[in-house]
């Protein structure tokens, strides 16, 4: 039987993500308690679905199984990046998530329409 050839996150990659997610939840996290010490409540009133989500949606997309397309992994991975600025920046982010169609276009055009000697190196430092 023959074997598809699958793409999946580099390890390095992957740690990477991670490392980001906890940074930007504890940012999120500082920024709650500074707006509770002045008597704001409402960063805490959206925390959970302007950080808890978006952080829970970061994991699945890390630890998703691997996939058959480089151009599936990089839509993952544009996606995780607009996650992350979804935590950061709480202000603009109903655009962020709206602007998800964005990034897919963006991963297509990156796909089909940049030369192969600038999109393989780039790829390649997330692709494995």
């Amino acid at each position: 039987m023959m074997d598809l050839a699958t793409f999946r996150f580099r390890a390095t990659a992957r740690r990477v993500a991670l490392v980001l997610t906890a940074a930007a939840l504890g940012y999120r996290i500082a920024t709650v308690i500074i707006a509770l010490k002045v008597g704001d409540p409402s960063p805490l009133l959206t925390f959970p679905f302007g950080a808890i989500l978006p952080a829970v949606l970061l994991i699945v997309l890390i630890a998703m199984p691997p996939t058959r397309t480089r151009e599936g992994l990089l839509m993952r991975a544009g996606a995780i990046i607009q996650m992350w600025l979804i935590i950061l920046l709480p202000t603009i982010a109903l655009y962020l998530a709206l602007g998800f169609p964005v990034v897919f276009l963006v991963v297509e055009i990156f796909e089909t329409r940049l030369p192969s000697r600038i999109r393989d190196p780039l790829t390649h430092l997330v692709v494995a």
